[in-house]
């Protein structure tokens, strides 16, 4: 009583102060009762109903306080809050023991008060995703405004609003000069791997870019050239001029570069279109079907055949290209004694000295940042001035001589000219491209935004790469993506939007209009060294040596991309990565997991009883559990799996009939009775069914098809052939919305669709129950033995249970009296 005249006093004087210190009291209190009432709530009913009333009572007034608690929420302790959770706490508590179950009803979409489906997209499927999405661009054609739509298609709209331009302009200023002075030199060196002039490479870097910074998604990803794009490109033209019957034996110089660089220009055009056309039908999710156990063992093999490719320049003799290792390995020694130690002396240094570099940062990376991104540059700056003084090329190394000033020319009116009649021969090319430059794009992407904390939209950043893609396609450019050691730089230099892109961009630029001149200097060599310490990196023999110790099947995965890629050339070996992925893809979706359930002892939890030995299954009751969709590819597997449940289950009982039937003629014969127990314990085993009820449970049941509901039909009809009732649990809107229009659910009875499995399992004991009764196996224990043999059964049998079997022939007696 104190506590509440001094609850009624601090409420009138309205004081925020005096507030808090009656809430804290307030939770002491409830506090208290809340002990209370867990420590009485068994003893009787009265008492619970007393101490919940006067829960009731506090509570009642903690409303009436809501006004002074949200001027005190200021400054009010975390106990003060807590109280509200302690009321559910308790609530559960008292709901969960008073002893009484609780049965719900499963949703009906038949009925009138039932929400709407058409405004749910509950459950999965191609029609949930054609309905979901066809109902968001309705509701976005119809509420955005034009200020909106730009902002959604040019990010750069949106961003540049909010650009803090003091703080953040001069990080994004160094980022993009860092990247620039990295670009400059790689590009050209991809560029000879993907068998174009260097300027190709130039030009890849400068449009594109601008395109990039306007319509990409991800602040710190540095698109432009990379090594195993420029691969894909140079192995995949070259098969399709090769099939063509045009080769450099039987064709002009002059005229197999013009067409090869048409060539190159129309696929950097039509990568450019997939992308765009995928990012509007938002269909980045196609590239989440190679796992990464898959591109890891393609990208280390390609990245050795990337390296093998550039040897020819660090050896100084031309060496036929190939796309296999073996026969790689084979042309380079077949003309060695044409080496050049020149070439080997200026290339081999070249490449350790970038190593190293990347070895100091990696060691040093607070001390040593830089040394990464400058390793590219300070190499290129040395030696064009050795070539300028020392005049290298008289020496037998060879340099890049040529290359154009000036922006780029439009090139669309080449990339359309001939396009019908190249489409269907680069078709297989650009969908390499798009596949590998995406995921490997999108994969950096996502790292980055993680580290930065932001979310990257995968159709936008579609939207992106297709319009640089298209660019380098408009301004003689070849295929491009977001390259993981440029990205890794910019990044680590402060990049914060796309401002960065566009200084590398403008640097690019410069360095065309001004600086051509100084390049032609550069060494082939170096360009050489640049592409090989590029790619080292991407050897990822780690991942090899992690699946094997992790995961041995994944192992086998990532030896047969791995190998396929390296022994029959980048084009088939990424053709079977794509269809072991695809093959695991089927394979898990066909073969999906299922498990046979049990109930964890204390609790009315439902769990795998191959994880948990514990679980306890009953007598009559086969309780599965699919993980999966089910849908045409599974249902197969699914019913096999129900089938094998029930036979093992069978089995089970026919085990433990037996054992049973051995105990008890054991225990009669010492009684001098066997021969009249085996009769009456045998004629009732063989009248007793082993499995009654077939529960599954259907809550990781996102959808099924027509193919999942005739697997269910014929489910139904196999257990009422069989005298087996077949239950459902858990099913979702959109699933029970397909068992009642197909008439599933009344073929099963509604009765026996569940909310929860537990209410399954309690429905079936309590049939089984019914059904002992009415067959008399319900009947006093003792009855199935002679006197002597009951004495001996009840005296095996452990205290506690017997106690209960006493108990029940005493409540039976009674009743009989009655």
């Amino acid at each position: 009583m104190a506590n509440d005249d001094n609850d009624s006093r601090d409420l009138e004087e309205g004081s925020i102060r005096s507030s808090v210190s009656s809430l804290k009291e307030m939770d002491s209190n409830l506090g208290a009762v809340s002990n209370d009432n867990d420590t009485n709530i068994n003893d009787n009913d009265g008492q619970m109903s007393a101490l919940t009333a006067n829960s009731a009572t506090l509570r009642n007034r903690r409303q009436n306080q809501e006004g002074v608690r949200q001027k005190a929420s200021v400054g009010v302790p975390s106990s003060v809050t807590a109280s509200t959770h302690r009321k559910h706490l308790l609530r559960i508590k008292q709901d969960c023991s008073n002893g009484e179950r609780t049965f719900h009803r499963v949703h009906d979409p038949l009925e009138e008060d039932t929400i709407s489906l058409g405004g749910s997209h509950n459950g999965s499927g191609p029609e949930i995703w054609f309905e979901k999405h066809v109902s968001s661009v309705k509701e976005v054609c119809k509420n955005r405004t034009f200020g909106q739509w730009a902002e959604s298609l040019i990010p750069i709209v949106a961003w540049i609003k909010t650009y803090r331009w003091k703080k953040n302009f001069i990080t994004d200023l160094i980022a993009g000069l860092t990247v620039g002075f990295m670009i400059v030199p790689q590009s050209m060196s991809y560029a000879k791997l993907a068998g174009l002039p260097v300027e190709f490479g130039l030009y890849s870097s400068l449009t594109p870019l601008y395109a990039y910074a306007m319509f990409g998604s991800s602040r710190q990803l540095a698109v432009g050239p990379v090594a195993l794009v420029s691969l894909l490109l140079n192995t995949g033209l070259t098969l399709v001029l090769d099939n063509a019957g045009i080769t450099r034996e039987n064709t002009p110089d002059a005229e197999y570069d013009a067409l090869y660089a048409t060539m190159a220009i129309q696929t950097s055009f039509l990568v450019g279109i997939c992308y765009i056309l995928m990012g509007i039908f938002r269909l980045g999710f196609v590239t989440i079907f190679l796992s990464h156990a898959v591109v890891s063992g393609f990208t280390s093999a390609a990245a050795i055949i990337i390296g093998l490719s550039q040897i020819k320049y660090v050896f100084g003799y031309d060496i036929p290209s190939d796309k296999a290792l073996h026969k790689m390995i084979r042309n380079i020694f077949a003309s060695i004694d044409q080496f050049n130690w020149r070439t080997f002396v200026l290339g081999g240094t070249s490449i350790f000295f970038l190593l190293g570099l990347k070895k100091l940062a990696r060691k040093y990376p607070i001390k040593f940042k830089w040394a990464r991104a400058a390793g590219p540059l300070v190499l290129t700056l040395v030696t064009i001035v050795l070539q300028w003084t020392a005049d290298l090329e008289s020496q037998g190394i060879p340099i890049v001589k040529e290359i154009p000033s000036g922006f780029p020319n439009f090139s669309g009116t080449t990339a359309v000219k001939t396009l019908g009649d190249n489409f269907g021969k680069l078709a297989v090319l650009v969908l390499s491209i798009v596949i590998v430059g995406f995921m490997e794009s999108i994969a950096i992407a996502k790292q980055l935004s993680t580290k930065n904390n932001y979310e990257i939209d995968a159709s936008k950043e579609l939207l992106g790469l297709g319009t640089a893609n298209l660019m380098a396609g408009l301004f003689n450019g070849y295929p491009l993506t977001g390259s993981f050691s440029r990205s890794a730089v910019n990044n680590d230099a402060g990049a914060t939007s796309g401002i960065s892109a566009i200084v590398t961009a403008t640097l690019v630029g410069l360095t065309l209009l001004f600086l051509t001149p100084v390049f032609e200097l550069l060494a082939l060599p170096v360009l050489a060294a640049i592409v090989i310490s590029g790619v080292v990196s991407l050897v990822d023999y780690e991942e090899a040596i992690y699946l094997w110790k992790v995961h041995k099947f994944d192992f086998g995965v990532w030896s047969m991309a791995f190998l396929g890629t390296l022994f029959l050339g980048v084009e088939l070996g990424l053709g079977i990565a794509v269809g072991i992925s695809l093959l695991l893809v089927i394979f898990e979706s066909a073969y999906p997991h299922t498990a046979v359930l049990g109930r964890l002892p204390g609790t009315t939890e439902y769990r795998n009883i191959k994880n948990y030995s514990q679980a306890e299954r009953y007598e009559g009751i086969v309780i599965a559990r699919i993980d999966a969709p089910i849908y045409f590819a599974n249902t197969h597997n699914i019913r096999e799996k129900i089938s094998k449940y029930e036979k093992s289950a069978v089995n089970e009982y026919i085990k433990n009939d037996a054992k049973r039937l051995n105990g008890v003629s054991t225990k009669a014969t010492a009684g001098g009775e066997s021969g009249s127990v085996d009769g009456e314990i045998g004629a009732d085993a063989k009248s007793t069914k082993a499995v009654k009820f077939i529960i599954i449970e259907f809550s990781a049941v996102a959808h099924i098809d027509t193919s999942g509901l005739h697997t269910i039909q014929d489910l139904t009809k196999h257990c009422s052939d069989n005298k087996i009732q077949l239950c459902i649990t858990n099913p979702n809107r959109r699933v029970m919305e397909r068992l009642v229009t197909s008439g599933v659910a009344d073929d099963i009875g509604r009765e026996h669709i569940f909310v929860s499995t537990h209410d399954a399992v309690d429905f079936c004991l309590n049939e089984l129950d019914r059904d002992d009764t009415k067959g008399g196996s319900d009947k006093n224990i003792y009855q199935f033995f002679s006197q002597d043999a009951a004495g001996t059964a009840r005296s095996a049998m452990p205290s506690e249970m017997a106690t209960l079997v006493d108990n029940e022939i005493a409540e039976e007696q009674d009743h009989g009296d009655a």
